[in-house]
Formats: C-alpha cells, sequence, structure tokens
C-alpha cells in the first residue's frame, strides 16, 4: 500500500501558516519544521511566494502557440509558475529560411519556449500550407526537449477531423527540432460565435464537436490541459479544430488510483482557464480536461469568463481558482444587451433559457474536486443533449451537506462558537416541544393525522404553484429548476400517503405539461393513474383527475383517439360524484373538446365547448376566467368551420375578459391574442392582426419561455400574415424558428411539425424555390398519420408545385385527393372545399375543357361568398380565374363585373401597385378592350 502523500502535509502546514499574521510565522515554522531542514525550506519558499510580487505571473511573461490565421488578440497566453527560464529574448525573424521540405513563409507567433511560422511545401503539382514550430536552442532544456517530443508523439497518435493534423517533423539544420501542423484558418471560437450571432442551440452544437475531439484524445489516454477559446478555431465552413497539445499529458501508470504522485514547480497553464488541480500542482487526469471545458461551455453561453484571478500573488490565483465558486451563468450575464444580442436574445430571455439545468450542468462541470465532476466528457455531453431534448439531466446540484462540510474544515472555531449557541437553543426548543406534545398527545390522534397530512400537502402544492404557469403567469425557467431539484426528494417522503402522493404526482405533472415538458410529465401522470386505481373507491374524484390529466396530455401529444376515451372516462366519474352541472363536468367537457378539435371533429368540438360555455356562464356568470376560456374555444372552432364573422365577436369577448382579469404575462391571454389575430387575417384586417400576433408573441414568451411549442405557434401564425402580406425573408425566418422549437418538444412525427414543415414549403414556394418546397412539403408527409385530417393541404400544395411546373394534369390528381379529403373531413361547403375546387377549375381550363373548368370554379365562387363578408380579398381568387376562363369561352359580359369586384377588393387591400392587384387590372383590362370590340 502506498504511503501518505507528503505533499498533503506541506499543503496543510502551508495553509496553517498562511492564516498567521506574518509575525507569528517564523515561530510556527520552527516548532512544525524542527529538525526538517528541506520541509523548512519549500515552506518559506511557497510563503514567499504567495505573499509577493510575482513577475512570473504577469501576462507579458508566457510562452504562446500560433497554429491559425486570426487576430493576434484572439490567442490565449500560457503561464509557467515557478520556472524562471520561461521568458526569453526574442530571436530573430527566419522567415526565408528552407527547414527540411518546409520554406518559411511568415511568423505567426513567438513564446517562451519557440517560434511558429507559415510554412510551405511544394512538389509535383501541389502546394501544401503548414504551420510550423520551432523549439529555441536557449530553451532546449531537457525538460523542454521531452515535452517537445512528447507534442510531436502525441500529434502523431491523434486522427479526428477536430484536432489538427501533424504533418511533418525533425530536425534543423541547427539541430533544433520542429514540427509542422495543419495550418487551420479561422476564427477562434469565441469570436466566431459572437460575430456571427450564434444562439443558444447553435453555440451548443459547435461545443458538442469540441467534445468530441477532447474525448478522442482521451481515449488515445491524452489530456489536452490548455482547452480555451483561443485554441478552438472555426474553419469557414463551420468545423472547429482543437490545437496546440504543447502541454498535452500522456495518462500512463502514474496516473492510476494509489500511485505516487509527482510535483514540479514548472506549472503550465492559462490561468483564466486553469483547474484547480493545475495550480496546486496535483495530477492532471481527463477531469482536468472536464473542467476546461466547463469554463469554455461558460463563457460561451453568458459571454463571461467564470474566473478572472487577479495575476498579482500565486496566493491570489490560487484561492481564485481553487476556492471561489464561480456564479451562476444565469446569474454572471447580468442586464448586458450585447451580450445577449450575441445569442439572438434579450438579457431576460437569454437568463431564463440558461436558468435551471443549464446553470447545473455548467456547474458540475466547474466542480473544484476532481471527483465530483462529469466523470468523463461523453457523460458532460449526454446531460447536454438530454438538456436539448427536453429529457431530465442526470447532474444535480452541489449538496448542502457537501458544501458545508467544506465550509466547517476552513472556519473551525466560528462554526464551534456557532454549533454551541445552535445547541443551546435546539435543546430549548426540544424541551417546549416535548411539553406540548404531552398535553396535545390523546387529543385525537387520527384527526391530528389526518391535519399533518393536510398540512404537508398544502405546503408542497404552494411551493410549485409557482411552477405552474397557468396560475402565476410566469417564470418557466425557475418553475422547471424548482421542480427537478425538488420532485425527488419530496415524492420519498410521501410512501406512507398514497393519497397525498397520487395529488402530488397530479400536480407536479401538470406543472410540466404546462411548461411544454411533455416526457418529464407522462411518466408522472402514469404513476399517478396507477396510484389512484386502488383508491378510486374512497377517492373518487382523484382518479377522475388522474384520467382527465393523462386525457390532456394525451392530446397535446397528438393521440386524439386514446385522449378522447380517457376525457370521457374521466367525464363519467365527474359526473357521478358532481352531477351533470358541476365545475369539474364544465372543464371537462371544455378539455374534451380541444381533443376534438386537435382531431379535426368540429361538429363534436362546437358541441362540447357551448356545453361548456353554457354550464360555466350559470355556475359563474359572465365575468369569469372559465367563460372566456370557453368563449375563445368556441370562437376558434367556428373559425375553423369558415364561420369568421361568428368567431370574431366570440374571440374579442374572450380577449377583453382575459385582459380585466388575468396578468399581462399570461399564456391564456396570449392565446386569446392570437386566435383574434388568425380571424382578422381570414376577415382582411391585416394591420390588426399583426399588432395582435406581436403582443401575443411577447406576451406567451415572457409566460411560458422563448423555446415553448405555444410560442412556436404564434411565430407560427404570424408568419403565415407575413407570407400574405409577400413578406416572405420574414416569415421564412419565423416558420425556421418555430419548426426548430416544435421539433425539440414534440420530436419529428407529431401533426404541429408536421404542419409547420408544410408551413415553411409553402412560404418557400410562394417565393420561388420550388425545389426546396417539395423537400419540406414531403417531410410534412412523412410526419403526419396516415388519417390526419391537415395532411389534405400539404397534398395540395404539391399539386400547386406541379401546377407551377406546368404538369396540370399531375396537379389535376393531387387536388381532387385532397378536395376528397377536404370534404369527409370539413364537409361540402368549406372554405377550403372552395379553395381545393377552385384550383381544379384552374388545370381544367389549362388543359381545354373549359365547360368543366366552369362548373368547378362556380361551386367555389358560390362557396366563398358564403364563407366569406363582401370585400374579403379572398374573394379574387376565384373571381379572378373564373373571370378569364370566361372571356376565354366568348362570355366578356359576364366576366366583366367579376373582374371589376376582384380588382376593387385587391387595390382597397394590397394598393395599384401589388402583383395582385396588377393581375386582376390586367385582366380587367382585357376583358373592356374585348367588349369595346
Amino acid at each position: 500500500m502506498a504511503g501518505p502523500d507528503p505533499r498533503a502535509r506541506i499543503d496543510a502546514l502551508f495553509e496553517q501558516a498562511l492564516e498567521l499574521p506574518a509575525s507569528a510565522r517564523p515561530a510556527f515554522l520552527d516548532e512544525v519544521a524542527a529538525g526538517e531542514p528541506a520541509l523548512r525550506k519549500e515552506l518559506d519558499l511557497l510563503l514567499a511566494l504567495a505573499t509577493s510580487e510575482s513577475p512570473l505571473l504577469d501576462d507579458g511573461a508566457p510562452w504562446r502557440h500560433v497554429f491559425h490565421a486570426g487576430p493576434a488578440s484572439a490567442a490565449g497566453r500560457n503561464a509557467s509558475l515557478g520556472d524562471e527560464d520561461a521568458v526569453h529574448e526574442e530571436e530573430a525573424d527566419a522567415s526565408g529560411r528552407e527547414i527540411g521540405a518546409w520554406r518559411l513563409l511568415r511568423r505567426l507567433g513567438v513564446g517562451g519556449m519557440g517560434t511558429v511560422y507559415l510554412a510551405e511545401r511544394s512538389g509535383d503539382g501541389f502546394r501544401q500550407l503548414g504551420a510550423l514550430k520551432r523549439l529555441r536552442l536557449d530553451a532546449g532544456s531537457d525538460e523542454f526537449l521531452r515535452r517537445f517530443a512528447q507534442e510531436r508523439q502525441i500529434l502523431a497518435s491523434l486522427n479526428h477531423p477536430g484536432i489538427a493534423r501533424l504533418l511533418d517533423g525533425g530536425r534543423d539544420p541547427e539541430g533544433g527540432p520542429f514540427l509542422v501542423m495543419e495550418y487551420v484558418e479561422g476564427e477562434a471560437l469565441d469570436r466566431h460565435c459572437d460575430g456571427a450571432r450564434l444562439d443558444v442551440e447553435r453555440r451548443l452544437a459547435l461545443f458538442a464537436n469540441v467534445c468530441d475531439a477532447v474525448a478522442h484524445a482521451h481515449r488515445h489516454l491524452i489530456v489536452h490541459r490548455d482547452i480555451k477559446p483561443s485554441n478552438i478555431v472555426v474553419t469557414a465552413d463551420g468545423e472547429v479544430k482543437l490545437l496546440d497539445f504543447g502541454i498535452a499529458k500522456v495518462l500512463g501508470a502514474g496516473d492510476a488510483p494509489g500511485a505516487p504522485r509527482t510535483r514540479t514547480m514548472a506549472r503550465l497553464f492559462t490561468p483564466e482557464y486553469a483547474a484547480p488541480e493545475q495550480v496546486t500542482g496535483q495530477s492532471a487526469t481527463t477531469t482536468t480536461d472536464v473542467y476546461q471545458l466547463g469554463l469554455l461551455l461558460y463563457e460561451l453561453l453568458c459571454g463571461r469568463r467564470a474566473q478572472a484571478p487577479r495575476l498579482d500573488s500565486a496566493l491570489a490565483l490560487e484561492r481564485s481558482i481553487c476556492h471561489d465558486t464561480p456564479l451562476r451563468p444565469s446569474q454572471a450575464l447580468g442586464d448586458d444587451a450585447g451580450i445577449a444580442d450575441a445569442r439572438r436574445g434579450t438579457p431576460a430571455a437569454l437568463r431564463r433559457q440558461l436558468r435551471g439545468d443549464l446553470d447545473t450542468i455548467v456547474l458540475k462541470a466547474l466542480r473544484k474536486s476532481p471527483d465530483r465532476r462529469y466523470e468523463s466528457v461523453d457523460a458532460l455531453v449526454r446531460d447536454l443533449a438530454r438538456w436539448r431534448q427536453r429529457k431530465p439531466i442526470h447532474a444535480r446540484p452541489e449538496r448542502i451537506l457537501y458544501r458545508s462540510g467544506k465550509f466547517i474544515r476552513r472556519h473551525p472555531v466560528g462554526v464551534a462558537a456557532s454549533a454551541s449557541l445552535v445547541a443551546m437553543l435546539v435543546a430549548y426548543a426540544v424541551t417546549v416541544t416535548h411539553q406540548a406534545s404531552v398535553i396535545a398527545r390523546e387529543r385525537d390522534r387520527a384527526q391530528s393525522e389526518a391535519t399533518k397530512a393536510r398540512q404537508v400537502q398544502a405546503l408542497v402544492l404552494q411551493l410549485f404553484e409557482g411552477a405552474d404557469p397557468e396560475r402565476s403567469g410566469g417564470a418557466q425557467m425557475s418553475a422547471r429548476e424548482l421542480l427537478d431539484r425538488g420532485w425527488a426528494g419530496i415524492e420519498s417522503e410521501l410512501g406512507a400517503q398514497p393519497d397525498v402522493r397520487a395529488e402530488l404526482l397530479d400536480t407536479v405533472g401538470e406543472a410540466y405539461r404546462q411548461l411544454g415538458l411533455y416526457e418529464r410529465a407522462g411518466p408522472l401522470f402514469d404513476d399517478g393513474l396507477a396510484a389512484t386505481r386502488p383508491l378510486a373507491d374512497a377517492h373518487p374524484l382523484l382518479l377522475a383527475r388522474a384520467l382527465r390529466s393523462r386525457g390532456r396530455l394525451l392530446s397535446d401529444e397528438g393521440h386524439y383517439e386514446q385522449a378522447d376515451a380517457a376525457l370521457h372516462d374521466a367525464l363519467a366519474r365527474y359526473r357521478a360524484a358532481e352531477g351533470e352541472t358541476g365545475a369539474e363536468v364544465a372543464t371537462t367537457l371544455s378539455d374534451l373538446g380541444q381533443a376534438r378539435f386537435r382531431a379535426s371533429d368540429l361538429t363534436a368540438a362546437e358541441r362540447h365547448h357551448r356545453d361548456a360555455l353554457a354550464m360555466r356562464r350559470r355556475l359563474f356568470g359572465e365575468e369569469h376566467v372559465d367563460v372566456a376560456s370557453s368563449l375563445d374555444h368556441l370562437g376558434t372552432v367556428l373559425r375553423h368551420q369558415g364561420d369568421y364573422a361568428g368567431a370574431e365577436p366570440l374571440l374579442s369577448q374572450a380577449l377583453a375578459l382575459r385582459r380585466r382579469l388575468l396578468p399581462a404575462p399570461h399564456p391564456h391571454l396570449a392565446r386569446s391574442l392570437s386566435n383574434l389575430a388568425v380571424t382578422r387575417v381570414n376577415l382582411g384586417e391585416y394591420d390588426s392582426a399583426e399588432a395582435l400576433y406581436r403582443e401575443a408573441r411577447l406576451s406567451m414568451a415572457r409566460a411560458r419561455g422563448e423555446r415553448h411549442p405555444s410560442v412556436a405557434m404564434v411565430m407560427n401564425n404570424l408568419a403565415m400574415l407575413m407570407q400574405a402580406q409577400r413578406r416572405f425573408e420574414e416569415a421564412e425566418g419565423l416558420l425556421r424558428e418555430s419548426l426548430a422549437i416544435r421539433r425539440e418538444a414534440l420530436g419529428e412525427r407529431h401533426p404541429e411539425v408536421a404542419m409547420n414543415l408544410n408551413d415553411l414549403g409553402l412560404a418557400l414556394a410562394e417565393s420561388g424555390d420550388p425545389d426546396a418546397a417539395a423537400t419540406y412539403y414531403r417531410q410534412a408527409l412523412a410526419a403526419y398519420p396516415d388519417d390526419h385530417p391537415w395532411r389534405a393541404a400539404t397534398v395540395f400544395n404539391l399539386g400547386m408545385l406541379e401546377e407551377k411546373r406546368d404538369r396540370f394534369a399531375a396537379a389535376e390528381v393531387l387536388y381532387r385527393e385532397a378536395l376528397a379529403a377536404q370534404r369527409a373531413d370539413y364537409g361540402e361547403d368549406h372554405e377550403r372545399v372552395g379553395i381545393d375546387l377552385n384550383r381544379i377549375g384552374i388545370v381544367l381550363h389549362r388543359q381545354g375543357r373549359l365547360d368543366e373548368a366552369e362548373a368547378r370554379m362556380r361551386q367555389a365562387l358560390a362557396i366563398f361568398r358564403k364563407r366569406l363578408p363582401e370585400g374579403q380579398p379572398r374573394l379574387a381568387l376565384v373571381l379572378v380565374p373564373l373571370g378569364e376562363l370566361l372571356l376565354d369561352q366568348g362570355k366578356a359580359s359576364e366576366a366583366l363585373p367579376l373582374l371589376e369586384e376582384a380588382w376593387q377588393v385587391r387595390q382597397a387591400a394590397f394598393g395599384d401597385t401589388d402583383a395582385r392587384t396588377v393581375e386582376a387590372a390586367a385582366a380587367l383590362r382585357r376583358a373592356r378592350a374585348l367588349i369595346r370590340g
């Protein structure tokens, strides 16, 4: 068995000496180092270094490696503690010399260890650039020569696209060693991310590539030990390259647990990116790189450095890196709008995104003790992937007992005094509590236990109430952090109270559902349902609530038939307990209406919502949030049925109620704004609709967080308005962002993801990129369930592409397929049916089948006139092609009033210069010319 590490004793004595006044240190050293002159000498040296200015920590002292093109200021610096030979006079520029097969073109950088040049090697028909590093002859100590040879050995063993390759090496004519690395042009990672304004998701993607390169080195038993932004370059192609293995270490037997440690006064590192073990001279392992990756991730996320030690003394450096816990990234960000803008957000939005899991992941990587960090780079990457997939992460915040223990060991005297006072208070509290318990012990023990259970329940429900934005209108990330941190411990304490546990499972699951974290909500609802079934006789409403919660989640996830079954079961149980008109009955009817609406069963959805609205009005009167909810749901159903005139007053009333009854950043208020905006678009009131959408987006983001599916819904709808106004670039940006959010939250095969893909394809098609549009349409069809009613719209859009390519017969087939599905889903006189009939008429016209075309277009016009108010600009979608068809049939007098109406509605809506108005005007001129003869 290995003996105790002698360095541990030296470190302990050194720390004790530092705590003493300077005048008392000599006597202390005389005592503890009596008879050990070597120990006394080392302690004297350490104290001298710790308490004096150290030129070896000055920023001008380091040796420096540059392997990439970019601003000189982007390159990092390496400090050498205690090595007085690390600083040298700058050698003469050797540019123009030949070294081996390489010609030195220009100097890239100079450091204490050597110089790096841009070099060129040419041969038969090829030219290659490299970064050639020469070791300074006056730096050629045995240690530097060994390290230089090790760097070459390390680079030769690594073969990874994310690591700059070794090209050559050898001795120059003077006998000095050199090596040649792949020359990488690009920017340092931090500069690239800020310059390109990469959001958090894209920064994490680049960071994952860096981690992959580091993990590759670890698999080859190599620790980099100098990971920092300037040693990571992003090329013009967006690839990351890890550079500079100059102070890397090959792991060997000496790094096994229990093996003797070696320590040298030549400690090579960059202070701002050093791990604690590098400062204290302990052995570096793969967790050293994990720590430095944590520092890198911290800076990428919040734009601040986790540790910025004062470079005035070794003591200040060691305390800063080894003891000072960094702020959470979400705290360190502050209100710096520039940093937030570089990440495509606002300070408040970025703080919400970082708060919670990302804070926890970063701080676990940055724990001072290596054995408390992530055990590997892969483990760090897996947790980041789980965060991106909205799954529970494995990291947990630093436990209070661990941190308390560290504090006690640092401050034993103060803690002992405080502990004595606490002990007195505890003794007094125990005495009083005992006396009270004796008095009350025999008084209704059963009632006491029940009261205890209710108190625990009330306390925890209050704790989690802030996590439910439906109640608080707020703080997604703080709620998420609270849920993640608190639930495991609470759940373990409630095993003996199954009814309380069941209710908490439902409450916490509902909070996760409201946050859009469906994968976390599902297991809780499943456990809650399983826990309530045995309690059904004693607690029937618990089972009804569990069934309803599971049904809501199934509806959110797109499993509409399963949702319908669960909600009907819940409805029957509520009716059995409450009667036909209870508040919970009304709520469950509303949930059923939402599930049927999402399944496009609009008739059933309307019935459920009308029943819920009538019931809630009887129960609560007009001024109630539940009444507003029913008005909003019913108005939305009517809008989807094409009854825009009937939908608008219901949605306006719902919005007015919610403005009076709810706080401004509330998701229900945001939803009302969005739903009314959609209807205003349908009615042609574009300016009003855009204002509503923009308010809705801001409100929903404040209530739910920037990456919530409800925010994506508002963005998608706003994009459709942008598209109608021919603002294609804005529409495409919104659709791509909303698609990314939905994929994160809902996965690849979800109706809302498919709808988003379809809408993105539509925007690209109208902006002139049919090939890209076709790709997104096909992705949408693959994402939709085969029988989903929204699928027909994508089939129709593929028909539009075929029509634009003049493949009219193929377009007709697709239009007819869409028409059959739309009729089955929406009935004979829905606006969508009218749109399909109109397009079929247009392609029949193009094929010369004029009579068939006229019949289809007149059917379409009849539907449009029934569904749309007079003067609605979408009427022109039928009026113009029908008028042109009549002109081709020689019926100019019939065409003229249709084309005049078309021009008038478009001119009023879009102005004279819009392409749609110009199209109608041209057709009208043609009609007038034909009539004049």
